[in-house]
């Protein structure tokens, strides 16, 4: 059975908030552990599943648009209704007069809509295009609508998936080329957290959204880190960046280095090699993949003010506001306005963002379409450096530095300027057959003048490498396809074939790199004053061209009435790559392609039960040796992974757990010094993660929602020259991995929400001898919300503390060189709808 999730309910004041009054406190032996908490808290949703009762409630709802009607409906009732807005456009609802139960409500409101309710929950209903059979009469007179079996009814290809039950996570994420897919329907492990999880953890990038997932690691965070690559990940092991970060399922197009998510109505992580569904990547895919999606114009307007404030001396203002028109709401807006600067929690560092965005749609019987554009200037001051910090070999354990302590200097600093444009459309040529299509463009600049620093004793006595790096590029990303169902005898085919083509150029100065060094403490930094740029140029010449053009086929195959799912494909990615000297000359040159195939299983022996397995490649540009290495900016041959999957998925009604076993194998590399004490880069041997997950999500018991899970996952180094390191644990790969948030609506405080996260990363080694490892870390996070009224208008203040005991740590380790965690941080915020 699809799986299809729950839009949180809106009290009788229209804001989003707990349903106070009608639930109860149950039980918080949950909190003690995850696994612990699932095996307390099934029964009871088990349970509710069985037994849905309500009382009456009065009801006024006049006919009107379908869209409406269900939104008053979800006021009046206080229940969770998830829609697509396509199901219902266009259609009249019934009118509900007088007292009657919600369920009673709900279907006399959807009479001879040709629209049904599944119910799954004591409060919760989805949606979907397909008619309920007759209602049952209860013994206590209370209407029980029947829960339909469907095999992702509630999940179009076009909106956005909605929320499961809580709000923090869709019930589905978009797979590339497949589409929209409900979790229970993917045979891969997808978590997509929800504009709800955005804006209720005040995150501004995606680096505080992913810090929710078990199986992600964020080795540095773009406010702080913008010297870098800016926001850049941990996948299964794996190292996953900015650069690979598809908005709405289109590579090369998203903004440089940041990536403002309060302007996306969902983040989406895929977990593992994902060539078949969303091609080549420039870098870092081969752990997962991480797609944004824009927010669009939803059928209630949106008029919403945010202002914000974060440690030390960070302020914000977010305008949101979105409308519908046309005589069935076919035409849309949706425009997003942040701008926040000032201080941040490490001294002497301060940071501004700017970002602009737009995005209509229209959306009629046949023919879709959308077009989202977007602007974003981003600037720090004394950020925490781009590779982050060396270690010389004889300093085994280094101790974190004070993460609030300003080690860089007071000059060094980063701008990078992003703008894009994404046009997508799609047109049912019947019920069975749409055609589809799109294309994007990305242009960006970046300049930087910070420094590496290399630590050279356990006294944290260090050598900085200073450097000024111009950097500009654009994109073009397009896709046209075409998709449809039929079937062969009693087997389902939903079939799907795609070409596409990805085009990046690169603009890069990278001459300027060691122009100076000096003398550091990364415990103790001395102020040194700024070298001289004279004479620098910040026109950087054409560094490299990429070409990407892939066809791919793939097709979805059901049994025994959806519950069988076998999905078998194959891409033919071309890759195509000339660098080029500072004169123009064409200095390396390849052409590769490649067949990448995929197969996924999904078995269903219960409706709420699904187990899956995979075979899946992934595949991305070779990696370019660092700058620094006697090899430096040398482009090895694309690189090639294999993943084998496993697992299964439980929906309970209201909460999910998740399991999956996987191993993922990939060519390795290194950076080692030779006989003349020059460093060089260079790939060889291989590296193989094995891992397990667990993941929980949802609303565990009645006012209580958990997000997190645990990973285990061992990153062991295969084939090294001459087997020298074979066995050993990989770099920057920690075993263990547990996330756990809890969210709590007290019933003694009507509009209270409290919540806390634990995040904990054990130790992880920093070289392939293993002798010199980072420390284990354990952070904790804390915060409350309260939904209230302004003048009549719905308010919400959000308070919370990231880090409450300011634990030093390091975050990650990419190559050897290791990044700083973040210090603790207070943030406030105030958001009004109007």
């Amino acid at each position: 059975m699809g799986l299809i999730a729950r839009a949180k309910a809106r009290d009788e004041t229209g804001r989003n908030g707990p349903l106070c009054g009608r639930r109860h406190l149950t039980a918080l032996l949950v909190t003690s552990s995850v696994l612990g908490g699932v095996s307390l808290i099934l029964p009871t949703v088990a349970k509710a599943q069985q037994q849905i009762t309500g009382q009456a409630v009065s009801f006024n709802i006049p006919a009107q648009p379908l869209s409406s009607a269900i939104n008053a409906f979800i006021r009046a009732s206080g229940w969770e209704v998830g829609f697509a807005s396509q199901a219902v456009a266009g259609k009249q609802s019934s009118s509900v007069n007088g007292s009657m139960t919600p369920v009673q409500a709900l279907q006399v409101l959807l009479t001879g809509t040709g629209v049904g309710a599944r119910i799954s929950g004591p409060s919760t209903a989805a949606l979907v295009t397909a008619p309920v059979t007759d209602s049952a009469i209860t013994t206590d007179g209370s209407t029980v609508l029947q829960t339909i079996t469907v095999a992702g009814d509630g999940i179009d290809s076009w909106e956005a998936p909605p929320s499961y039950a809580g709000g923090q996570v869709a019930s589905g994420a978009k797979l590339g080329m497949l589409g929209n897919t409900s979790i229970m329907d993917a045979p891969f492990n997808v978590a997509s957290y929800t504009s709800k999880t955005i804006q209720d953890q005040q995150a501004v990038t995606i680096a505080d959204v992913v810090a929710n997932d078990p199986s992600v690691r964020v080795y540095t965070s773009g406010m702080g880190s913008s010297a870098g690559v800016g926001d850049s990940f941990y996948i299964r092991g794996f190292s996953v960046g900015t650069y690979s970060v598809l908005i709405d399922g289109y590579g090369g197009i998203a903004p440089d280095r940041i990536i403002p998510v309060e302007t996306m109505e969902s983040v989406e992580i895929l977990k593992g090699p994902n060539a078949l569904l969303n091609g080549y990547t420039q870098y870092g895919s081969l752990g997962g993949s991480i797609n944004v999606v824009p927010k669009r114009a939803t059928d209630e307007p949106v008029t919403r003010v945010t202002t914000s404030y974060a440690s030390d001396s960070q302020f914000g203002t977010h305008l949101d506001f979105g409308r519908r028109f046309g005589e069935n709401e076919e035409w849309g807006v949706r425009a997003n306005g942040i701008f926040r600067g000032g201080n941040t929690a490490i001294d002497g560092q301060s940071a501004q963002l700017g970002v602009g965005t737009i995005a209509l749609d229209y959306r009629g019987d046949d023919f879709r379409a959308s077009l989202d554009a977007g602007y974003v200037d981003q600037q720090t001051d004394v950020p925490t450096g781009a590779a982050g910090f060396g270690f010389s070999s004889d300093i085994r354990n280094p101790a974190a530095p004070d993460l609030s302590k300003q080690i860089y200097q007071d000059w060094e600093y980063s701008n990078t300027k992003s703008a894009y444009v994404l046009g997508k459309f799609e047109y049912d040529l019947n019920s069975s057959w749409t055609i589809y299509g799109g294309a994007g463009y990305r242009d960006f600049s970046q300049q930087s003048l910070s420094t590496d620093i290399f630590v050279n004793d356990t006294l944290g006595n260090a050598t900085a490498t200073a450097y000024f790096s111009p950097i500009e590029g654009h994109s073009a990303s397009t896709q046209v396809g075409i998709r449809g169902e039929f079937d062969t005898g009693p087997i389902g085919h939903n079939v799907n074939l795609n070409a596409s083509y990805l085009f990046q150029a690169l603009d890069q100065q990278s001459n300027y790199y060691g122009f100076t060094s000096f003398d550091t403490n990364i415990y103790d930094a001395p102020t040194v004053a700024r070298p001289s740029t004279a004479g620098f140029s910040d026109n950087p010449p054409r560094y490299w061209d990429v070409k990407a053009p892939a066809v791919t086929l793939a097709d979805t195959m059901s049994f025994l009435d959806d519950h069988v799912l076998l999905t078998a494909g194959v891409r033919y990615q071309q890759i195509g790559v000339d660098v080029f000297d500072p004169d123009g000359s064409t200095s390396q040159a390849y052409d590769k392609h490649a067949l990448t195939p995929a197969f996924g299983l999904v078995v269903k022996p219960l409706d709420n039960l699904s187990i899956y397995a995979n075979y899946i490649e992934g595949l991305q540009q070779g990696p370019t040796a660092w700058a620094g290495t006697s090899n430096a900016g040398q482009i090895f041959p694309p690189i090639l992974t294999q993943q084998y999957e496993a697992g299964f998925k439980y929906d309970f009604g209201t909460f999910t757990a998740t399991a999956s076993v996987f191993q993922i194998a990939k060519p390795g590399s290194s950076i080692t010094t030779d006989a003349f004490g020059n460093s060089v880069f260079s790939v060889n041997g291989e590296q193989r993660n094995r891992g397990v997950e667990l993941n929980v999500f949802g609303e565990a018991a009645e006012n209580l929602r958990l997000l997190g899970g645990v990973a285990y996952t061992q990153g062991t180094l295969t084939k090294t020259d001459d087997g020298l390191y074979d066995g050993n644990t990989a770099i920057g790969v920690p075993r263990w991995q547990s996330n756990l948030g809890i969210e709590w609506d007290p019933q003694f405080a009507e509009g209270l929400t409290l919540s806390g996260r634990m995040i904990s990363t054990s130790s992880q080694f920093i070289d392939q001898a293993n002798t010199q490892k980072l420390s284990s870390w354990t952070r904790f996070d804390i915060g409350a919300q309260y939904k209230t009224e302004s003048f009549g208008n719905p308010l919400v203040l959000r308070a919370s503390v990231e880090n409450v005991f300011d634990k030093n740590y390091w975050a990650g380790v990419d190559g050897g060189w290791a990044t700083t965690g973040t210090p603790r941080t207070f943030k406030l915020s105030a958001t009004v709808d109007f």
